[in-house]
């Protein structure tokens, strides 16, 4: 567990880098083969981990379809700069072919309430998605997750 800092180890050819839904960053293998063999994880806290307050979602859609607008339910929308939607991961071989990062539309309809665009088929694919807001200062919400042009989530 690292906080903050660079990575321990080198991670190459077969190494994977994953967002989790709480902002931490996981880390691992690497090497094999090559010069090195990392059979080894490592979990990286950025410094908004430390953050004294975070923007919260306390309610989203657990599906949309690509294309729709949606609500979201946050704690104070007067700090939020940015609704962002990043693609979960299919990573293989140093690569994730399917991840994506998008800053999506967004309006304020109240102190605690924003309408979203989800983005069409072609940019906003079928997928489970993490939905963050992102405050004035970067920090960003933990994610929420929400299936798009998929099967229904519970």
């Amino acid at each position: 567990v690292m906080r903050g800092g660079e990575e321990k180890n080198a991670r190459l050819y077969h190494s994977n880098l994953l967002v989790l839904p709480d902002g931490t960053l996981a880390s691992a293998g690497g090497g094999a083969p090559g010069p090195v063999k990392n059979r080894n994880g490592q979990l990286y806290f950025p410094e908004y981990m430390s953050a004294r307050t975070r923007p919260i979602i306390c309610d989203c859609p657990r599906n949309v379809n690509s294309g729709d607008r949606f609500t979201i339910k946050v704690d104070e929308v007067s700090e939020i700069a940015k609704v962002t939607a990043t693609k979960s991961g299919a990573s293989s071989h140093s690569r994730n072919c399917d991840t994506r990062w998008l800053d999506l539309d967004f309006e304020i309809i109240n102190k605690n309430t924003l309408r979203v665009k989800a983005e069409g088929n072609t940019i906003m694919i079928g997928g489970l998605w993490m939905v963050n807001l992102i405050d004035k200062d970067g920090v960003p919400s933990e994610a929420w997750l929400m299936g798009v042009d998929m099967a229904s989530l519970p």
